[in-house]
């Protein structure tokens, strides 16, 4: 769930002169580490680490390398043109599901949901106003961690999260057709009437907030999907086997970070340079909860979500995904 800052560019980030910064890059050789990464709210703690040197002062060096989506992040990284991806949830273990060996392990939960993450909006003066009424209707969703999931079953985290809670509400799923655009698509089609509502994200319930006044009908992370884990960080067995104190130095960053993120203005700062956003946006716009450590059985509720929904037929095993 991210917002593309630029398709194509490379970013590095720097070393700095930090206390101790020299003993640890000698820990680890200087290693660089290649990332591969959709710029957004939900990685915001990469650029968080490397303004703040943390990146420098666990001992390695990291790459950035832009993808204009987590499945091409996921192609480079089995092909070992990248060493870690930082993308969605529904991406990995749908590819771990389908894969003809487990070839992913997870570094690091990276983004968590809270209340106004991921919302189902109407216009102010339409007529559904409660949940039961979306039955027989279209719903516009984010084109974006779109997978090829079975018939009938939710092709995106997004909207697995969105199915769980509109089935709490008694909503008659079988009627209700998800209809997959761009965020900026689903904001015009709310707009002039071709959808009566929308699922978005960050920073798009903002904007739809802003520019048309739309307001939630539905939290679509709550019930029984509240807090469940949607991105984080991975890699392939292979590179870990080779390089595990690389992993573990990315891992100690990531979560420096995360815990400077448990307030909201480092992460602010660096979202306008990072992931698009102007300063009114970042400063306004809900943002997520950055995991200070990786909880198995908080992320294994991700999986149990896609799986009882129909995404995978496989019950992963997220615990032993997990790089410790």
């Amino acid at each position: 769930m991210t917002v593309l800052a630029a398709v194509g560019l490379t970013l590095v980030l720097a070393s700095c002169n930090l206390p101790g910064g020299s003993a640890a890059v000698s820990a680890v050789g200087g290693a660089t580490v290649t990332v591969a990464v959709v710029p957004g709210i939900d990685n915001a703690t990469l650029a968080l680490a490397e303004k703040d040197g943390l990146f420098t002062k666990a001992g390695i060096k990291v790459k950035l390398d832009i993808y204009p989506s987590v499945s091409q992040e996921l192609t480079a990284l089995s092909s070992g043109q990248v060493d870690i991806a930082a993308g969605d949830y529904g991406d990995l273990f749908f590819a771990q599901a389908n894969a003809p060996s487990p070839i992913y392990r997870i570094i690091a939960d990276g983004y968590d949901a809270v209340p106004g993450v991921l919302e189902i909006m109407t216009l102010p003066n339409s007529h559904i106003t409660s949940p039961t009424q979306l039955a027989g209707l279209r719903i516009a969703a984010p084109d974006a961690g779109v997978v090829a999931a079975p018939t009938d079953a939710p092709d995106s985290l997004a909207i697995a999260s969105a199915t769980s809670v509109l089935q709490s509400f008694g909503v008659n799923l079988s009627t209700v057709r998800w209809r997959n655009m761009s965020p900026a698509d689903e904001l015009q089609a709310l707009g002039t009437g071709k959808v009566q509502a929308v699922l978005l994200t960050e920073p798009y319930i903002y904007l739809a907030q802003r520019q048309l006044g739309a307001v939630e009908l539905v939290d679509a992370c709550s019930g029984a999907t509240a807090g469940i884990p949607l991105s984080g960080y991975f890699t392939t067995t292979a590179w870990f086997r080779q390089n595990s104190a690389a992993a573990a130095a990315f891992r100690t960053a990531v979560q420096d970070a995360a815990g400077e993120a448990s307030m909201p203005g480092p992460i602010q700062q660096v979202l306008p340079g990072f992931s698009g956003l102007t300063s009114q946006e970042a400063a306004l716009v809900t943002i997520g909860s950055y995991p200070v450590s990786t909880i198995a059985a908080s992320v294994q509720r991700t999986v149990d979500l896609m799986n009882t929904e129909g995404m995978i037929k496989l019950r992963l095993n997220v615990a032993a995904m997990i790089i410790h």
